[in-house]
């Protein structure tokens, strides 16, 4: 059986950028399993580019799942960005299914999760960070 699906996978330094192209599903799980040969120690990030990613089933967001918790087990950030009309409702339709009390811990979290988001996050934190550290130089001046 000819699978319709692959994964187009770049280095740039510790990131892994992957770009899904086709349809996920049952037949094409074996992929996936194929990109955890190629992250070495070096690796601290993993993007995922779905742009190109026409069909997603729940075998297939099973193991998309199932990937990006092994990735978080190693310590390795993992991003997803760009999803398509048809798996996306896939991810709202899960989410759907199951009750969650915040935001953050739906059942699809993990694959939503962004660059910007992680970003933000990380500012802010940093900022709280900032705040928390500051010292200040100098006496008040009397008003």
């Amino acid at each position: 059986m000819e699978r319709d699906f692959r994964i187009v996978t770049r280095r740039f330094g510790p990131t892994v950028h992957l770009a899904p192209d086709g349809e996920l599903d049952l037949d094409s799980r074996p992929v996936l399993e194929e990109v955890l040969s190629v992250l070495d120690e070096n690796v601290v990030v993993v993007v995922c580019d779905m742009t190109r990613l026409r069909f997603l089933d729940v075998t297939g967001l099973h193991a998309l799942h199932d990937l990006a918790l092994r990735l978080h087990d190693r310590g390795l950030a993992f991003f997803a960005f760009g999803w398509q009309a048809q798996p996306r409702r896939l991810l709202d339709i899960v989410d759907s299914l199951y009750p969650y009390s915040e935001a953050g811990s739906e059942p699809t979290a993990m694959l939503r999760r962004c660059l910007r988001d992680a970003a933000a996050s990380q500012r802010a934190a940093g900022t709280e960070a900032a705040r928390a550290n500051a010292v200040v130089h100098g006496t008040p001046q009397a008003g």
